[in-house]
């Protein structure tokens, strides 16, 4: 009852403040790459290592995607992630408001899509969780949608390599084990998304699969159990399953 009589934008601004207070008290913060790091000439020097290409499905708020898409990957482009650092969507990004330019996108809030202010940049937070899975990043922080709204046909990644975002508090976080520094190359083209994963000398791209299975209950709606599994030399290594409300 009291959750109710507090506006939401109160109790989001709260869960926002926590988790920067968090951050800091934890020394989470030092560990995160920085934006002042970026467009060095040492960064223009990385070659791309891992590419991903994913379609922009056509819908009525297509341009608007493609907009925030290409607003928040200049926060991200060219910035240098050291063996050690960790990578932070938010942290990078900033808060997508309408102030710093972002126009109104779908996005899925409480299992229901809805239109908000920087919508649609899941899309660049799923391309880059799933790099970082195929060059073997420890993955820190990653959140799955809660419900899967794309069919076979209409799926324009793997079920089970997205990354859902929600500022201040749902973030997309994975540290470099590597022993070089890595960076990321987006660009946002008519109908689709490229990723690059960058180093100056090659590295590993590895082999990821998403098992998919069926979960039936007669007590709630069918679910999909997803399993993300690194192959690793003759080894497949289990990185974690992911479950899915179907429509």
């Amino acid at each position: 009852m009291m959750k109710q009589l507090i506006p939401a934008s109160v109790r989001r601004s709260a869960r926002i403040a926590l988790r920067s207070l968090t951050d800091v008290k934890t020394g989470e913060v030092a560990r995160f790459a920085n934006s002042s790091l970026t467009k060095t000439a040492e960064a223009e020097q990385f070659l791309p290592q891992i590419k991903i290409s994913q379609e922009i499905k056509a819908s009525h708020y297509s341009d608007n995607k493609r907009h925030n898409l290409a607003l928040a990957a200049e926060r991200i482009n060219r910035i240098l992630i050291e063996p050690g650092k960790v990578f932070s969507f938010w942290h990078l990004v900033g808060q997508p408001t309408r102030r710093r330019g972002y126009l109104p996108g779908r996005t899925l809030v409480n299992q229901t899509l809805q239109a908000e202010y920087g919508g649609g940049l899941c899309q660049l937070s799923g391309l880059l969780y799933y790099l970082a899975l195929r060059a073997g990043l420890h993955i820190l922080e990653r959140y799955p949608h809660s419900v899967d709204i794309y069919t076979d046909e209409t799926r324009f990644t793997p079920l089970g390599s997205d990354a859902t975002v929600v500022y201040g508090y749902k973030d997309l976080r994975f540290l470099n084990l590597l022993e070089q520094a890595i960076c990321f190359h987006i660009t946002v083209q008519p109908d689709s998304i490229r990723g690059q994963l960058c180093a100056r000398e090659p590295i590993s791209d590895y082999q990821i699969e998403f098992r998919s299975a069926h979960i039936q209950s007669a007590h709630s709606r069918h679910r999909v159990e997803v399993e993300t599994l690194r192959q690793t030399g003759f080894i497949q290594e289990s990185l974690g399953k992911s479950i899915y409300q179907l429509p």
